[in-house]
């Protein structure tokens, strides 16, 4: 279950179900953070409500980072892209699906940035809305050009419909790296499948989960070199009731096959007890990862965690270590994305308002 931000189905807050069983790279180790939180608003904006960050990429030879995310201006919803200093006061620019004849955009929401293959240049993917289509009809969206978005030929839509015979309703790219897209997408039959769409071979390849899943989501991508990638999201079982669980798993682009699956599960409980969706993927520069998610008891709130997954030697992922944190006073916290140790996403104050924050988590 996702809580809708205004006008859009974004993952802001990640509230999870109960999954199915644990296996082998968790431990139950919580320990206890020093985080250092800084509150994130998007400059350059006026008359500006409901801030939504959902993804973040470092800027190749740059001590600079891009953000995604959605606002609302002036009653309407907008994307934005920002450029600058992980902790804000960079540039954030309108980043909007443009319209066209026969495609009036309503709304569009980034999800994930990445480096362009060419200097100056950004790779953004999202989902966008039309008044054709209607306001619950999701459009998965692509953007290969300058940072500021202005290139028309720059946009296009991603449509996953090679993977189906049945007809696609939603489509969500997440994520971006490396020139592979990560992304759900439903059908008129069923919902909860995930893609990996190749850019440049502009083929789509459906993600599944070993061991068979009633459905899968990916929500971040990690590109290792070469032909290897990390990917990790959640996935649920009709035996459990369509709960997430928490997975990581490497991807190899060439042979399209998994390996190193692994399920991780909030401090290693049993499914019956807890939900785990991770939202975003980083590394630690050491060959393991950073990772930002949600776990939920049954019927309780969602609660954000950060995560560390080293790399055995022999290339399998290890123990996994949870760090339970929370926006100081807030009723209710999100962890959107991840960058190195820094964890992004949302908080409230008793309400339904949404502020954005970043918090540095020290050990």
């Amino acid at each position: 279950m996702k809580i809708s931000f205004a006008y859009f189905n974004i993952a802001i807050f990640a509230a999870c179900g109960i999954i199915a069983s644990c296996s082998t790279g968790t431990s139950s180790g919580t320990i206890t953070p020093n985080p250092q939180y800084t509150a994130f608003n998007c400059p350059n904006t006026v008359n500006v409500s409901f801030p939504g960050i959902s993804g973040i990429r470092g800027i190749t030879e740059s001590a600079s980072v891009y953000i995604t995310g959605v606002y609302v201006q002036n009653g309407a919803p907008h994307a934005f892209l920002y450029q600058g200093p992980v902790l804000g006061g960079g540039t954030c620019t309108p980043f909007d699906y443009p319209s066209s004849p026969g495609k009036t955009v309503t709304a569009t929401a980034l999800y994930g940035p990445d480096n362009g293959n060419r200097s100056g240049n950004v790779v953004v993917v999202g989902s966008y809305t039309t008044a054709e289509s209607g306001p619950y009809v999701q459009l998965g969206l692509l953007y290969q050009g300058p940072r500021d978005g202005t290139s028309i030929n720059g946009w296009s839509t991603l449509n996953p419909s090679s993977l189906t015979t049945d007809t696609v309703i939603n489509t969500l790219g997440h994520s971006t790296m490396g020139g592979l897209v990560v992304g759900n997408f439903d059908t008129n039959v069923a919902t909860g499948k995930s893609f990996i769409y190749n850019i440049s071979t502009n083929s789509y390849t459906e993600f599944k989960v070993p061991g068979g899943s009633a459905s899968v989501t990916l929500y971040g991508i990690w590109y290792n070199g070469g032909t290897g990638y990390t990917l990790t999201g959640g996935y649920s079982s009709v035996a459990q009731s369509g709960v997430d669980q928490g997975f990581l798993a490497d991807w190899n682009s060439s042979t399209q096959t998994i390996t190193n699956f692994v399920t991780l599960n909030y401090n290693n409980l049993p499914p019956s007890q807890v939900g785990t969706h991770f939202e975003g993927i980083t590394t630690d520069g050491a060959g393991g990862y950073n990772l930002s998610g949600d776990w939920q008891n049954p019927g309780g709130t969602a609660n954000p965690v950060f995560v560390h997954v080293p790399r055995n030697s022999n290339g399998s992922f290890g123990a996994a270590t949870w760090t339970n944190f929370s926006y100081p006073g807030s009723s209710a916290t999100s962890a959107n994305t991840v960058y190195q140790n820094y964890v992004l996403g949302l908080y409230q104050l008793g309400g339904t308002l949404d502020y954005g924050y970043v918090a540095l988590i020290v050990n």
